[in-house]
């Protein structure tokens, strides 16, 4: 027997592209939530949830939307923040 676990995906209505998990943070998906914060390790009910680790880790920004994100998956048209 496998312990594959799947990832329930979607199309998201604001760029059309698969998103998984909690979606794209344009249009964030209600299933799932709360849900514990990999980085304070609080149960939050926002899935836009940002708190101070996080804000050390923003590699991305939508050029959409302009939100920011650690992961490009969580952006509809992601493109990476220079470090400098």
């Amino acid at each position: 027997m496998s312990d594959t676990q799947y990832v329930k995906t979607y199309s998201c209505p604001t760029c059309n592209a698969t998103a998984s998990g909690r979606g794209h943070l344009c249009h964030p998906r209600k299933e799932g939530l709360p849900f514990a914060c990999e980085f304070c390790g609080k149960t939050v009910e926002d899935p836009r949830h940002v708190c101070p680790p996080m804000l050390e880790k923003i590699e991305y920004t939508c050029r959409k939307c302009g939100r920011l994100a650690i992961y490009d998956s969580l952006l509809c048209d992601p493109v990476q923040i220079d470090g400098e």
